[in-house]
C-alpha cells in the first residue's frame, strides 16, 4: 500500500492552483486566437501592434467572455449568450480582454493584421449594422396592449 499523502498544503495547494488557471487562460487564450483568424488577424512576437477597429475589439471580448461562461457554467448552455451579453454591457468582457491583450504585450506578443482583415471586419460590421436596424425596426410587442384592461382582468 502507498503512503497517504496530505493533498491540503500550500505547496500542493499552489502547483494545483496555477495547473488550473493556466488550463483555464488556455482555453481563453485560444478563443482570442481564433476569433482574431477569423476577422484575419494574428498573434506575433512583434514591436507594434495593429490598430483594434471597435467591431474587432467587441468581437474579441464577446468571444473570450462566451468561452468563459460555457466553461463556468457546463450544465447551462441556454445561458451563455445572456450572461456574456450582461458581461459586455456592463464593460467586464471588454475590460478583461484588454488585461489578455496587454498581458501578451508585456511579453511582446501583438496583434498583428492579415491581408483580408479589413474585407474581413468591413463585412462583420455591416452584419451587424443590418442586425441593428432589423432589430430597431421591429414593433413594441407590446404597444397595441391596453395596461388598464389588463390590469381590469387580472385584478382579484
Amino acid at each position: 500500500m502507498k503512503d497517504a499523502l496530505n493533498i491540503s498544503t500550500m505547496q500542493i495547494a499552489d502547483k494545483v492552483q496555477r495547473h488550473i488557471m493556466a488550463s483555464f487562460y488556455t482555453l481563453q487564450l485560444n478563443a482570442l486566437q481564433i476569433e482574431a483568424e477569423r476577422f484575419g488577424y494574428f498573434f506575433a512576437q512583434a514591436d507594434t501592434a495593429a490598430t483594434m477597429p471597435p467591431v474587432l475589439a467587441e468581437r474579441l471580448a464577446w468571444a473570450m467572455e462566451y468561452l468563459r461562461k460555457s466553461y463556468l457554467y457546463p450544465n447551462c448552455p441556454d445561458g451563455w449568450e445572456r450572461k456574456t451579453d450582461r458581461s459586455m454591457s456592463d464593460g467586464y468582457a471588454q475590460m478583461h480582454c484588454r488585461d489578455i491583450l496587454a498581458a501578451l504585450e508585456a511579453l511582446g506578443i501583438r496583434l498583428q493584421e492579415g491581408p483580408k482583415a479589413c474585407v474581413l471586419l468591413a463585412a462583420e460590421d455591416s452584419r451587424q449594422r443590418s442586425e441593428k436596424d432589423r432589430l430597431n425596426a421591429m414593433p413594441d410587442p407590446f404597444e397595441f396592449l391596453d395596461n388598464q384592461q389588463i390590469k381590469k382582468d387580472f385584478t382579484i
